[in-house]
């Protein structure tokens, strides 16, 4: 059969159906939302082709398409499953009851088995106002190998901005996360469920919940994308491995990063502004034999930066993580006082190994976090 020489457009008007068109697409067709309010959809099976994906787009990337979803019907915005080589771009999801949205391994039958291989992207795609309360997540990563999520924004959510659950190989570039008052919002980005291989790059996590950054979690093992062996050895299971944040900017919230039942994992060059709480949390939150304690972290380059009434705690550890297997690079800390003996206490009292020296020093931060004392400039995500 010779290929189809020119892909299609689909185009939604507002308030069209549009869920039947995953029986119809195409390598390299578009299905493009004309400006308005669209209903929420639920795609299954899309197939693109390597260098001819399937998109998903709103017409005008000055004026997306908005998914609105409603009292009524199902509680999330935009639902795809199995998809291989797809494109979502240049739209809006607003009030999502449950996840706003989520893209999954599902094949209709509840198993849960390897990671699907999906090569899916999403970009300059916002999801709004989700919940706003809890296990609702704006967007629902579930059992995925291949993902790019880059420039996108999420406002408000009950649960997770992003979840990743046994999710490798996902890339989270130039996105921006901002709690909203009256939302839960639990955590910001979560990798876990036996994640490996991601990286967050680049964002900004504004008021972004109890922890800014999850890296790792609390996943029944029903989820676990590979499945745990019921022989496995005690210790050889993790939630999340490989996971590297860097380049971030964290303002607020009560914490930027929690290593949780991790191996691994490193925070590098980020800015740290005002945490109500810790900058960081070393923390074990399973009971299984077969999963190692948090373990193996890496902190450096970082510029960490209390408000006036100073830290409370600059490094929580949690019963069982092993905070000696801990790493930390030249950092700069920064609250009032703490030049003086109390900064040299705490200071002295981060856990595991500290292969640099810290610096004290007063960044003089600017309106957009960067340090514009000279000697504070190769710390931070404005190095």
């Amino acid at each position: 059969m010779l290929p189809r020489a020119l892909a299609d457009q689909h185009l939604v008007s507002p308030g069209q159906e549009w869920s039947r068109l995953a029986a119809v697409v195409q390598p390299g067709d578009e299905i493009v939302l004309l400006p308005g309010v669209h209903r929420p959809a639920s795609l299954a099976g899309l197939r693109g082709e390597e260098g001819r994906p399937i998109v998903i787009r709103g017409a005008d990337a000055e004026n997306p398409g908005r998914i609105e979803v409603g009292a009524a019907g199902p509680g999330s915005g935009l639902l795809i499953q199995r998809p291989r080589h797809v494109v979502v771009q240049d739209i809006v999801v607003v009030g999502a009851r449950h996840n706003g949205i989520n893209i999954d391994d599902s094949d209709g039958s509840g198993s849960v088995g390897e990671p699907w291989a999906a090569d899916v992207t999403l970009r300059r795609v916002a999801v709004l106002r989700t919940g706003p309360s809890g296990n609702t997540d704006s967007i629902k990563l579930s059992g995925l190998r291949g993902v790019r999520v880059e420039s996108c924004i999420v406002e408000g959510w009950g649960g997770s901005a992003i979840d990743m659950v046994g999710c490798h190989d996902v890339t989270i570039e130039g996105c921006t996360f901002r709690g909203l008052p009256g939302h839960e919002q639990s955590s910001g980005v979560q990798a876990k469920g036996g994640s490996t291989r991601v990286r967050i790059v680049g964002c900004r996590f504004e008021d972004a919940g109890m922890r800014a950054v999850n890296l790792g979690g609390s996943t029944g093992l029903e989820w676990f994308r590979p499945r745990v062996p019921e022989g496995a050895g005690a210790g050889t299971r993790f939630e999340a491995q490989d996971v590297t944040v860097a380049r971030c900017v964290f303002v607020a919230g009560d914490c930027a990063v929690a290593f949780v039942n991790s191996r691994g994992g490193v925070v590098r060059d980020c800015t740290i502004v005002g945490p109500r709480r810790w900058a960081f949390r070393l923390l074990h939150e399973t009971a299984d034999a077969r999963f190692a304690p948090s373990e193996g972290g890496v902190i450096d380059g970082c510029l960490i930066v209390w408000p006036p009434d100073g830290p409370r705690t600059l490094v929580n550890v949690g019963p069982g993580a092993r905070p000696e297997t801990f790493r930390f690079g030249a950092n700069a800390w920064w609250w009032p006082g703490a030049d003086g003996a109390a900064g040299v206490r705490a200071l002295d009292a981060l856990p595991g190994e500290r292969t640099a020296e810290q610096a004290v020093i007063d960044p003089r931060l600017d309106a957009d976090y960067r340090a514009t004392n000279a000697g504070a400039s190769q710390f931070g995500a404005g190095r």
